[in-house]
């Protein structure tokens, strides 16, 4: 992405911000459909309209863990402290009103690598939050013709081949 000559590796910080602030405009240009941005223009958050789950975009954290920690800020300790989306009943309107999914973004030799968490708690520097890994989110290619095909069992995802159970007897040791 152009900086403006400024290096990544040099000033993180302005390019993190440089590459979210190019990315909203981008979508304020183009929306995404049932996706509207919020948040402050210092960042990048979207909220879908129907469900009303809450994306926002953040730098790959640089020290131990994916997703930075939340650190003093009231609204992301508040939304890294959500309960744990997978194990929610949604029903309502708006049932995803109070979920965050957060989507980590890096870049690397000119690739951009995303994917998608849950914090599950605030962390504490120099860790990251601690979270449920989502999904890798593919960062090239046609993504209109991107579909998931569930009919090739050779392609299937999270379909274990057998269930093997490995039971292994313990020694017993008396002192």
């Amino acid at each position: 992405m152009g900086t403006l000559g400024t290096s990544h590796t040099e000033y993180p910080k302005l390019y993190a911000d440089s590459f979210n602030a190019t990315l909203r405009a981008e979508l304020a240009d183009d929306p995404i459909d049932d996706w509207k941005i919020t948040g402050s223009a210092s960042c990048l958050h979207l909220r879908n309209t129907d469900t009303g789950l809450k994306l926002r975009f953040l730098k790959e954290f640089k020290f131990e863990g994916s997703v930075p920690p939340a650190g003093m800020n009231r609204l992301r300790r508040e939304a890294w402290a959500q309960p744990v989306l997978l194990d929610q009943e949604v029903s309502g309107v708006r049932p995803l009103k109070d979920s965050e999914i957060v989507l980590v973004w890096t870049e690397t030799n000119g690739v951009f690598h995303c994917s998608a968490y849950q914090p599950t708690g605030t962390g504490r520097f120099p860790k990251g939050a601690p979270c449920i890994a989502l999904m890798v989110l593919p960062m090239e290619g046609n993504f209109e013709d991107m579909s998931f095909n569930g009919g090739d069992e050779d392609n299937e995802l999270l379909v274990p081949r057998s269930n093997i159970i490995v039971q292994e007897r313990k020694k017993e040791t008396v002192q």
